[in-house]
């Protein structure tokens, strides 16, 4: 089975997103980056008395799609390959 040019190059753009990076690796940075924006808010609301937790929810969104949605499609990828 063939894979068309243009898929081929969105799934190679997936896999240099992903950096070979599994499942808890993905977690793990999701986490970290996470306890970062946390401890932004509360800077944020230590200096300039400023809450920025309505930014926190999308924000929070948006990184999950970049840790995991990469590594879902590669490894949904990977399981269809080998069945075939």
């Amino acid at each position: 089975m063939t894979v068309p040019q243009q898929s081929s190059s969105v799934f190679n753009q997936l896999r240099q997103i992903n950096g070979d990076r599994g499942f808890l690796a993905n977690l793990g940075g999701f986490f970290c980056v996470s306890c970062m924006m946390g401890l932004g808010n509360l800077f944020s609301q230590s200096l300039f008395h400023e809450n920025m937790a309505w930014l926190l929810g999308p924000l929070m969104v948006m990184i999950g799609l970049y840790f995991f949605v990469p590594y879902f499609v590669l490894l949904l990828m990977k399981r269809r390959s080998s069945e075939g």
